[in-house]
Order: C-alpha cells, then sequence, then structure tokens
C-alpha cells in the first residue's frame, strides 16, 4: 500500500499539500509564497499553543505564552515554518487561515515572531 502524503489540496483557489495526517492539535503543509522578495515553498507545521505548551518542559509554574511564527532553515519540502496559534483545534479552515496569514506579510525574516496577547498555561500535570 503506498502512503497518500503528500496529499494535494485545493480550496477557494488556496492550494496546498498536507505533509503527514493532520490531527486536532497539529498539521504539517507545504504552499507557495515569498520570502525576502523571493519565491519559496514553505513546509509548514501548525499547532495550537495548547499543544506546542505540552510539548514544552514543566516550568513548575504557570507560564505565560503568546502565538508565534518561527521561520527556520531549508528542509526537503522547502522553507520550514512553524506557527502556533492560540485556537481550540486545527482544521482546515485554521490552515486556510495560516497560508493567507504567511501570504500576507510583507517583511517576514528568519527567527521567532510573536504576536497577540500571551495566555497564562498552568504546570504540567503530574504522571
Amino acid at each position: 500500500m503506498t502512503d497518500p502524503y503528500p496529499l494535494a489540496r485545493e480550496f477557494q483557489g488556496l492550494s496546498y499539500s498536507l505533509l503527514a495526517a493532520p490531527g486536532a492539535e497539529q498539521a504539517r503543509f507545504a504552499f507557495t509564497g515569498s520570502f525576502q522578495g523571493e519565491p519559496v515553498i514553505w513546509d509548514a507545521t501548525l499547532l495550537t499553543l495548547a499543544r506546542f505548551h505540552a510539548d514544552q518542559p514543566d516550568a513548575g509554574q504557570p507560564v505565560l505564552r503568546s502565538a508565534f511564527m518561527e521561520i527556520e532553515g531549508q528542509t526537503a519540502h522547502g522553507r520550514a515554518i512553524r506557527v502556533a496559534l492560540d485556537i481550540a483545534l486545527i482544521d482546515e479552515a485554521a490552515i486556510l487561515r495560516t497560508i493567507i496569514m504567511i501570504r500576507n506579510y510583507k517583511r517576514l525574516q528568519s527567527g521567532r515572531h510573536e504576536f497577540g496577547v500571551p495566555r497564562a498555561f498552568p504546570p504540567h500535570a503530574a504522571g
């Protein structure tokens, strides 16, 4: 049996490819855009801020976290970008809004860019 990914998708003129099966808290996809005035294929990982928090080491106390995008180096699928949004779940609408958001930024630079109102997350549950 062959792996169905990457899986090309299109909705209302926005094309992208799912690079792995999306989940409720994370999706990985590729799409075209521009970076520093040059065409680029973005290798995007979109996750909920809660998922990002859960993946971080326990600080032992409440911690403030903000939505962010983090632009990294090249991968086999394009330039890596990780986006964490303070949303309840990842669905196709969230993927499409993320593509539009990234395409609308005109002066993207490498590194991490936080935005929005920070939210307090509790320490991780013991277990």
